[in-house]
């Protein structure tokens, strides 16, 4: 008697169908998209020698503009602001990594010239991103057009505005091209000198400073809480090695505890920028250097989902601080004793 097949069998079936019909349509789409493809020259797309003459960055991508501009060897954002911008912190090494991903030399494929490619491969100059990069001269130091990935999303198809050659070649740049702000943003309230330099910068780019070289917690000789929401104040002092707590008699801090407590602090980072200064100060921190220097951040009222607006020592910068790092950094007096039992 012959037996019909299972409805397991027959569900095998069907599942490796599928999947010979989706490996079928990627080698097809292959095909299509790289059937007049050759091999080219191999070449950057910015000259590695122009990085130290670059003076200002435009990127129009998927999320917008991003403008990032060159002063005093630093790097900066641009934030629209109304009828102006403001120049607020990057991220330097972000910025080193994008321009060493266009000065990377690299295999470049060819795709002609034709204008249905063009259309096909998103690189007209209504639907492309583009990168725009200046110096000091009336012509832009490179004008890139970027269009799709290809059909693995391994490559990346470009031109240049002047030329209608078709290239694609690794794809190292839509990353950058597709980041929203906080991607470049640099948010730390204590930035440090040393934060570029030993993430291995090749060029000569400077990065704001208000930490200096060396400047950690053992050079924190005191610290003082004002707390936002008990109205609690109490300090630390350092005697020896060790802390001391003021107003305490008797009890015995944690310094392994109050240690950690001044790293979350000399590491913290803002939500993002606020430009609202607060009108009233409810909680504040202070450190005291060795240098004779102090750190201060100081909070305002509760502002949208328990966020406060964040003044900081050393900065016209406004930072707007989340709930959650609020209950980090404000302790009470008791968080830092050795035995809370």
């Amino acid at each position: 008697m012959l037996r019909l097949p299972s409805s397991a069998y027959k569900k095998k079936v069907i599942f490796l169908s599928a999947i010979i019909l989706i490996l079928a349509l990627i080698y097809f789409l292959t095909f299509v998209f790289e059937a007049n493809t050759q091999r080219g020259p191999v070449f950057a797309w910015l000259d590695a020698s122009l990085l130290n003459q670059i003076l200002r960055i435009e990127i129009y991508g998927s999320k917008g503009t991003t403008i990032i501009s060159r002063r005093s060897n630093t790097w900066y954002y641009l934030l629209k602001l109304d009828d102006h911008y403001r120049e607020v912190p990057i991220k330097q090494i972000r910025v080193e990594e994008f321009l060493s991903s266009l000065s990377r030399r690299l295999m470049q494929s060819e795709h002609g010239t034709s204008p249905e490619a063009r259309q096909r491969l998103l690189l007209t100059e209504e639907h492309a991103s583009r990168i725009i990069i200046w110096g000091n001269t009336a012509f832009p130091l490179l004008d890139l057009l970027v269009g799709t990935s290809d059909a693995l999303g391994r490559d990346v198809y470009t031109r240049f505005t002047d030329s209608n050659e078709i290239f694609s070649s690794q794809d190292l740049i839509t990353l950058y091209l597709d980041a929203d702000p906080h991607f470049w943003y640099d948010l730390r309230l204590f930035p440090s000198d040393s934060s570029f330099m030993e993430a291995g910068s090749n060029f000569n780019m400077g990065v704001r400073a208000m930490t200096p070289v060396g400047t950690g917690i053992d050079q924190i000789q005191q610290a003082e809480i004002l707390h936002p929401d008990s109205g609690e104040r109490f300090a630390f002092f350092k005697m020896g090695t060790g802390w001391i707590i003021s107003g305490e008699g008797g009890v015995l801090p944690d310094d392994s505890r109050i240690n950690a407590w001044l790293r979350s602090v000399l590491d913290l980072e803002g939500l993002d920028f606020a430009f609202t200064v607060p009108d009233t100060i409810e909680g504040s921190i202070s450190l005291w250097m060795g240098d004779g220097t102090t750190r201060t951040i100081e909070v305002g009222p509760v502002y949208v989902n328990n966020s406060r607006h964040a003044i900081v020592s050393g900065t016209s910068l406004t930072f707007l601080l989340p709930e959650w790092t609020l209950q980090r950094i404000f302790r009470e007096r008791e968080f830092f004793h050795l035995d809370r039992n």
